[in-house]
């Protein structure tokens, strides 16, 4: 392979890699009871698209149907698309459970719930901040493979030998010939 095939080959790949633009994600993924993936674009809405993440990465439309998610909400879809969005219906057992429990305390811990809600803010929060941290570590090593394909071809242009060219061009435009003769013949009969 020789440079040229070589910077060909590899120059869709390092632009990919340092000049793709880096965009807040506009999809959210959810699991199903299941466990698939699905990807909702660009959130769990009407008219929003769903694929299916495969185990290779691969996203293909959603079939059509209801899909149960880990939250209880179950989307009904169409050519990958939401038409139908149905929340969980509360279980009556769930209900009374809830009713007993409600009545069984005879006083709210104001504090207890306060550290509650400050721990899951905190959580989700420290959640967030790993998140962003796994983008950024992701498009370091965008940068670091772009850097090491680049250093690569510049290794391999400098390791290969310059030569004069084996064969020298003639000018098609020049035959040889002297126009001075025929220049002059022009002139004289420009100027009669």
């Amino acid at each position: 392979m020789n440079i040229s095939e070589l910077v060909g080959s590899k120059l869709p790949e390092i632009k990919k890699l340092l000049f793709s633009e880096t965009t807040e994600e506009a999809f959210v993924d959810s699991k199903l009871v299941d466990g698939t993936i699905v990807r909702v674009e660009p959130a769990l809405e009407i008219g929003a698209s769903v694929a299916v993440i495969g185990e290779d990465g691969e996203t293909v439309p959603a079939p059509d149907g209801e899909h149960e998610l880990e939250s209880g909400d179950i989307v009904r879809t169409e050519s990958g698309v939401i038409v139908e969005i149905m929340s969980p219906e509360p279980v009556e057992e769930e209900a009374e459970e809830v009713e007993e429990e409600m009545a069984s305390e005879e006083k709210f811990d104001a504090e207890g719930f306060k550290a509650d809600i400050l721990s899951a803010v905190s959580e989700l929060i420290e959640s967030k901040i790993a998140e962003a941290q796994f983008a950024k570590t992701e498009k370091v090593s965008d940068i670091e493979k772009a850097v090491g394909l680049i250093t690569d071809i510049v290794e391999k242009m400098a390791a290969t030998p310059k030569e004069e060219p084996s064969k020298k061009v003639a000018n098609p435009f020049n035959k040889g010939i002297d126009y001075t003769e025929m220049v002059e013949k022009m002139r004289s009969i420009t100027k009669k």
